[in-house]
């Protein structure tokens, strides 16, 4: 059941040490903890440093760590942060994140949640003129989020004749984590499409024209060419990606902010749950517990993304990216076995330069009852159709069923192309061949007829 209002939220200080805060001065965001990127403190001899002063020292280091975290990694889990159902409890394990503005959620213990508040509180905000007993369905969210707690009290400095003033002030921070359960998930933008359906990792759609084109040209390239056809277009369309990319804005702000997103939408995700929560008028009660924590973004080491990319690196990008010398290849579909099994033709890509087939191909034939291969005397081989058509004559039919037919494009009699005089390359499609060596094409096939005149299964 989804809201608009605000979320019934389950938090508390949960952050490592104990703070020394009194109870009406827990939770808070990052108002202390200054962030300035952008402020670097500039200090002469003989100046007298302030409060103010401090703030821009701290909060320009930590402000670019946060600046280069929130858009260059994004928020995500790095370890922990286990959720379960423990009875009428939600429990969080310790664990390690990130979130949108960059900043460590470090939980240190395991920290509990009343499942009966949070549907106690649900009910309040989104079910209470529910009329009898009514049992819902509610998709939530476990949500981690920063939050800072004041902590260490020390005498401070104070005007006395301010009579509000303050005898001692906070000077400790203690970064903490809240977990809360939203009805909504904080939403993180969408970004990098033209990259993302580049890699079919999202479809194209109707307006992605430029997507298109960059994928019909990946596609037409030859395949030792493709790696570098493939980077060339990743870096054209990241460029429009990353032109279409801004701070999300605040309610009420004019100019772009810092970070992608603002703070309302800078937790991260630990578990969905869905719950059965059944209302019986004056009280509620919570059912079945699902928990899905699948949902979470988790953040790799960059040690972790090299060997994954590096992995299937040789399947990715096929053949080295060598020139092929433009040898003769088998054409596909177009071996024939004629005469009786006795012939055999097939047809290339380019024409055969004559003489070199006289050695250069191969035909046997394999026994299905264990006697071995039994090769084909071959009588001749001759040209046809400009050198673009081979026919081999056999003395007989093969032996056996199996048989294998061998055109060699190495070794030390291969074929060879007339123009330019370079070896057969193999298959069509298949790696590319050099001036020195090609490739061998073979083709194996179970024919109708076995042996006739040669050796016999019986």
């Amino acid at each position: 059941m989804a809201a608009e209002q605000s979320a019934p939220v389950l938090s508390g200080c949960s952050g490592a040490g104990t703070t020394t805060a009194p109870a009406g001065e827990g939770l808070q965001h990052d108002a202390d903890l200054p962030v300035n990127p952008f402020v670097a403190l500039r200090v002469a001899f003989g100046m007298l440093l302030g409060e103010d002063d401090f703030r821009v020292l701290m909060g320009n280091p930590r402000g670019k760590q946060m600046l280069h975290t929130a858009w260059l990694h994004g928020p995500g889990v790095l370890w922990g942060f286990r959720v379960a159902r423990e009875d009428d409890q939600l429990v969080v394990s310790p664990g390690l994140a990130v979130d949108a503005h960059g900043r460590e959620l470090h939980l240190d213990h395991s920290c509990c949640r009343s499942l009966q508040e949070w549907a106690a509180e649900w009910r309040r905000l989104y079910a209470a003129d529910t009329a009898g007993e009514a049992t819902s369905t509610v998709e939530a969210w476990v949500v981690a989020e920063f939050a800072g707690c004041p902590d260490r009290a020390v005498p401070a400095l104070a005007d006395p004749c301010d009579v509000t003033r303050q005898h001692d002030d906070y000077s400790r921070v203690v970064e903490s984590v809240s977990i809360s359960v939203r009805p909504q998930r904080p939403q993180w933008p969408h970004i990098y499409h033209r990259v993302r359906a580049l890699l079919g990792l999202e479809p194209v759609e109707d307006g992605d024209q430029d997507v298109r084109d960059a994928v019909d040209a990946v596609h037409a390239a030859d395949p030792y060419e493709r790696p570098g056809v493939l980077l060339e277009h990743f870096g054209r369309l990241a460029a429009r990606d990353v032109m279409d990319r801004a701070p999300e804005l605040e309610p009420g702000d004019v100019g772009p902010g810092v970070f992608p997103v603002t703070d309302d939408h800078a937790g991260v995700v630990l578990a969905r749950l869905t719950a059965e929560v059944t209302d019986h008028g004056a009280c509620v009660s919570v059912g079945t517990v699902s928990v899905d924590p699948e949902v979470r973004t988790a953040l790799l080491p960059t040690s972790t993304i090299q060997d994954l990319t590096c992995g299937r690196a040789p399947t990715v990008f096929g053949p080295q990216p060598r020139a092929d010398a433009g040898g003769p290849r088998l054409r596909t579909g177009t071996v024939q076995w004629e005469r009786g099994n006795s012939r055999v033709s097939f047809r290339v890509t380019a024409p055969i330069a004559e003489g070199s087939q006289e050695s250069g191909i191969e035909v046997s034939s394999l026994s299905g009852q264990g006697r071995g291969w039994a090769p084909n005397h071959i009588d001749r081989i001759t040209l046809h159709d400009g050198g673009e058509r081979v026919v081999v004559d056999l003395d007989e039919p093969p032996a056996y069923r199996m048989v294998r037919l061998v055109i060699r494009g190495t070794g030390p009699t291969p074929l060879y192309g007339r123009n330019p005089l370079v070896p057969f390359a193999g298959v069509e499609g298949g790696p590319p061949g050099t001036q020195d060596d090609g490739h061998d094409a073979v083709h194996t096939v179970n024919l109708s007829r076995a042996g006739q005149e040669g050796r016999s299964e019986s």
